[in-house]
C-alpha cells in the first residue's frame, strides 16, 4: 500500500505532460461561463498529450493532459501563480520551455513507475493512468477563472480525482485572494455559512450522509460568478471519497456584509 500511496502522489506532483502543440485560440472563441461578462481579448494556446509506456508485461503507463499557454501574460507572478498547480515554475513561460518542462514530469513518471517494479510488481495487468486538464473555466468582467483537473490511478483500493480553481484580474495582473472578496473572515461566523448552504445544496446529492467534519472551514479554492460565490472541496477534505468533490454556492445577496467594498463596486453588486 505504501507502495502504491508513493506513485499517486508522484503522479499527482507530475500533473500535467506533453508531446504534442496545438493551434492558438483567442478569448473570444472559448465558449464562457453562461454568466460571464466579456474580458479584454487575449492569446491562448494549448499543450496537450495522448501517449502510453509498456512499462512491464504486466503494467502500462497511459497519459492524457493539456495545459494552457499565455502568450501575452508577461507578469511573471501571474505566470508563477498560474503554473503553480501543476508544478511548474520557470524564468520564462514560453511555450517551448513549458513544453521542456512537461515532458521532464512526462519523464519522471515513467521513472517513478520504473522504479516502483523493482521492489513489486502487479500480479495481473494494469493501466496505471493520468489524466490531467487545464481551461479557462469563466470569464466576468475582468476576472478569468483557471479550473485545474485530475484523475487517474495508480494501484491501490480506486483512483483519485481533485479539482482547483483560480482566478485572475487580467487588467491588474493580480491573482484574486480570498481576502480580496471577504472583509469579514471569522471561522465561527463562516463554519455557519458554509454548513446552512452545504445542507441546501444537498437536498438530493446525499453527501451530508458521508460528511467527515462538524464545521466546514474556509479554504482556497473557490471562484464566483455575477451572482455567487463558490468554494470547492476534493475528496477527504469534508466528506469521504465516495462523496466526491463537494461544491458549496452562496448568494452574494447573503453575505453582502462580509464582502469587501472594491470586491462589490466591481462586480456592481
Amino acid at each position: 500500500m505504501k507502495k502504491n500511496l508513493a506513485l499517486t502522489s508522484a503522479a499527482f506532483l507530475a500533473f500535467f505532460s506533453c508531446t504534442k502543440t496545438e493551434k492558438q485560440i483567442s478569448e473570444s472563441s472559448l465558449k464562457p461561463h453562461p454568466l460571464a461578462v466579456s474580458t479584454p481579448i487575449f492569446t491562448i494556446d494549448s499543450v496537450k498529450v495522448n501517449d502510453s509506456l509498456k512499462v512491464d508485461e504486466n503494467l502500462t503507463t497511459a497519459f492524457q493532459s493539456k495545459v494552457l499557454v499565455f502568450p501575452n501574460i508577461s507578469n511573471k507572478t501571474v505566470l508563477d501563480s498560474i503554473y503553480s498547480p501543476i508544478n511548474i515554475k520557470l524564468e520564462s513561460y514560453a511555450k517551448d520551455q513549458i513544453s521542456e518542462a512537461l515532458k521532464k514530469q512526462q519523464n519522471d513518471f515513467y521513472k517513478s513507475s520504473e522504479k516502483i517494479l523493482e521492489e513489486w510488481k502487479p500480479d495481473v495487468k494494469q493501466t496505471w493512468e493520468q489524466n490531467s486538464n487545464m481551461k479557462l473555466f469563466s470569464t466576468l468582467e475582468n476576472f478569468i477563472t483557471i479550473q485545474y483537473t485530475s484523475n487517474g490511478y495508480t494501484g491501490g483500493a480506486h483512483g483519485y480525482y481533485n479539482e482547483i480553481y483560480k482566478v485572475f484580474d487580467v487588467k491588474t495582473n493580480k491573482t484574486i485572494q480570498r481576502s480580496d472578496i471577504l472583509k469579514v473572515q471569522d471561522p465561527k461566523i463562516w463554519s455557519r455559512i458554509l454548513m446552512d448552504h452545504f445542507l441546501k445544496n444537498d437536498l438530493e446529492k446525499g453527501q451530508a450522509e458521508m460528511l467527515l467534519v462538524k464545521e466546514i472551514p474556509l479554504n482556497n479554492n473557490f471562484y464566483f460568478d455575477k451572482d455567487h460565490l463558490y468554494f470547492l472541496y476534493n475528496q477527504y477534505e469534508i466528506a469521504a471519497y465516495a462523496a466526491g468533490p463537494v461544491l458549496i454556492k452562496i448568494p452574494f445577496s447573503e453575505i453582502k456584509p462580509f464582502l469587501n467594498d472594491e470586491f462589490k463596486t466591481k462586480l456592481k453588486l
